[in-house]
């Protein structure tokens, strides 16, 4: 896919991989969408944009994407400045760092609402966009905790290992419209969310966020023949001695 003047939806991008993922496919000449609740950290994230991008064009989004008609309406935000879509980079997730014990109603709902809903209704109103035009992209960001759920981070391994289910099954039904999907499962990332989770492997052996967003231009670069479903980065300092 040839990047310059495409519309890319990129989600959770107030922060961490999103906003470096925002930043790079502006960069390679993208009109950008940049979603996240927290508008004070999206006006950072479009003033960075601005400064290493003449002229992009972003748009600034504050949303809380758990609810479906803030779905509706930033897609009509998107449609009526751009007139189309070409890339939806499902990145926001939230984590709770609780045992099967301390994980209440509340933790559980918004965990699955932010991770998991927001994430299959964006697609769903994003693929019948794609389908008109029978071209586009969706990428999804689960987590390696998907592969092998911790137990002291249960609903969000839970919900990145349903978002795996989501992309398999979303693989299949918009191929048939030419549309391709892939997953990333990122390993460690130095983000400020897994620094609040205080795991034991330090910091200095986490990937960093512009690794993962590497992973999103790769894919997206590839040419119109070929899909790449999964890429699972890993930190190599991880398994070092």
């Amino acid at each position: 896919m040839q990047l310059k003047d495409k519309v890319a939806i990129v989600t959770g991008a107030g922060r961490g991989i999103g906003r470096q993922i925002a930043i790079d496919l502006a960069v390679e000449g993208c009109k950008i969408a940049i979603i996240s609740r927290t508008s004070r950290q999206l006006d950072k994230v479009s003033n960075e944009i601005s400064k290493m991008k003449k002229n992009a064009e972003v748009i600034v989004i504050p949303s809380d994407i758990s609810g479906l008609k803030n779905i509706e309406t930033l897609v009509k935000s998107v449609m009526d400045r751009f007139g189309k879509i070409d890339i939806l980079v499902n990145n926001a997730a939230i984590l709770y760092k609780a045992d099967i014990f301390e994980t209440d109603e509340n933790i559980w709902n918004s965990t699955m609402g932010i991770n998991l809903k927001a994430l299959f209704f964006l697609s769903q109103k994003v693929l019948k966009i794609m389908k008109q035009r029978k071209s586009g992209y969706i990428i999804n960001v689960s987590s390696t905790a998907a592969l092998d759920v911790p137990v002291g981070i249960m609903a969000y391994g839970t919900s990145k290992a349903a978002v795996v289910g989501i992309s398999q099954a979303l693989y299949k039904e918009a191929k048939e419209y030419g549309v391709k999907v892939s997953t990333i499962y990122p390993g460690m990332t130095d983000t400020e969310m897994l620094r609040a989770a205080k795991v034991p492997v330090p910091p200095e052996k986490w990937m960093l966020p512009e690794d993962i967003s590497n992973c999103v231009l790769f894919l997206l670069k590839q040419s119109e023949r070929v899909v790449i479903k999964d890429i699972i980065p890993w930190a190599f300092r991880h398994d070092k001695i």
